[in-house]
């Protein structure tokens, strides 16, 4: 499918470069042609006003280092004889003749003649008063020679043109492949990912149901157990579901942030009180240090969550008997602030992955969660023009640091 996609791409490209090209190679190539052309009829009407008025009496034979116009004349009689003719026609007297011929019949006074393999401009002068007609010709061939030369000129260029044109749009259509083969294929794990992680609840609250179903005559104080698999279960999808369509919204740019200045420690420390009597129950200690009021501009809530969702990741996989530490600075213009819990930690070919969407890295430690924890927080500490990154030391240590302006 890419393949076809880079190859139309291409080609389309190419076709819209060779219409421009030929329509510059036509337009040139045309635009020359009428230059000439005006350009040799005006000297034409020139030379032979100057034949008729007596200041050109003939015209001698050019040399050849002296290319230019080629133009030569005759004198017809009222019996169609040629009188006189200049001394630079090279023509026979046969050739001049059927040339003459062509251009009395012609009622036209000025036209074209092909002739022997060359091409003949003629220019009639009214009748004299001794009843001769003067035609002065110009031999075509120089000037049709320049225009080939310029035309093979312009063909090449354009060929050569054409195909760098072929090469750079292949090129480019490969560059601009690359994103959407990365998008298409972000969608494909992100589809594969979502169905897996919201196919396990579904099975388990089809089997919890069925159990339930199989037994119609118990009470409901009865299947409270099985009813209770369920409700986490549903509660477990509906935060997978909310976590993909914020995140869905996000990548549509359709994810408003409400900014406002609020007071950042105080909100962090609203954000940890829910998480006291869970690390209590799990017998962590968790600290706050927090030395001096810290004012930030931005979304409040959102800030809550990237908050909440640290501490749920470093409760979830810190032991009994762990610490978890958080500290918020202010230094040099930045604010600081750090995560840091004693579990197992994470490998570090893992750390450049964590941030990634339903990444992760061992089931053990993200027990709970869908792997979309962290992609959140991270979309929201980049929209506040922050950084967020993790460094771990395993078996000692994970520290997730946030850099804010």
């Amino acid at each position: 499918m890419f393949n076809k996609l880079r190859l139309k791409l291409t080609l389309i490209n190419a076709t819209v470069i060779f219409l421009l090209f030929f329509l510059l190679i036509t337009g040139t190539y045309y635009s020359s042609r009428l230059e000439i052309n005006h350009r040799s009829e005006t000297m034409a009407h020139k030379v032979l006003q100057d034949i008729e008025s007596g200041l050109i009496d003939d015209l001698p034979l050019r040399p050849p280092e002296q290319p230019g116009p080629v133009f030569f004349f005759i004198r017809i009689s009222p019996g169609g004889l040629i009188t006189d003719q200049s001394s630079n026609s090279l023509q026979s007297e046969e050739e001049l003749a059927v040339l003459s011929a062509a251009a009395l019949k012609d009622q036209n006074a000025q036209g074209i003649i092909a002739f022997g393999g060359t091409e003949y401009k003629y220019l009639k002068s009214a009748v004299s008063e001794n009843d001769e007609i003067t035609i002065l010709f110009q031999d075509f061939t120089h000037e049709n020679n320049m225009l080939l030369i310029q035309l093979t000129a312009l063909i090449v260029t354009g060929l050569v043109c054409l195909l760098l044109s072929f090469l750079g749009s292949f090129f480019m259509a490969n560059r601009a492949m690359g994103p959407i083969q990365k998008a298409w294929q972000q969608q494909q794990d992100f589809l594969s990912d979502a169905s897996h992680e919201l196919r396990t609840p579904l099975a388990i609250i089809q089997t919890n149901l069925d159990v339930v179903m199989g037994n119609p005559g118990e009470t409901v104080a009865s299947q409270a157990k099985w009813l209770q698999n369920i409700k986490e279960e549903s509660g477990q999808m509906a935060q997978v579901v909310d976590s993909l369509l914020f995140l869905a919204r996000a990548d549509s740019n359709q994810q408003p942030l409400l900014k406002c200045s609020f007071s950042l420690d105080t909100a962090l420390r609203q954000a940890v009180s829910p998480f006291e009597a869970l690390a209590a129950l799990k017998e962590i200690s968790l600290s706050l240090s927090c030395p001096h009021p810290i004012s930030f501009f931005g979304d409040e809530a959102r800030i809550k969550q990237v908050i909440s969702i640290l501490l749920d990741n470093a409760i979830r996989h810190t032991p009994a008997g762990g610490a978890i530490a958080i500290h918020l600075t202010r230094a040099d213009s930045r604010t600081t602030l750090t995560v840091t819990d004693s579990g197992e930690g994470i490998d570090p070919e893992s750390l450049t992955k964590i941030f990634d969407r339903f990444y992760q890295a061992d089931r053990s430690r993200f027990n709970g969660g869908a792997g979309l924890g962290l992609a959140i927080a991270k979309w929201i500490v980049k929209t506040h023009h922050g950084t967020i990154t993790a460094t771990s030391q395993p078996g000692v240590k994970t520290v997730f640091s946030i850099q804010l302006p």
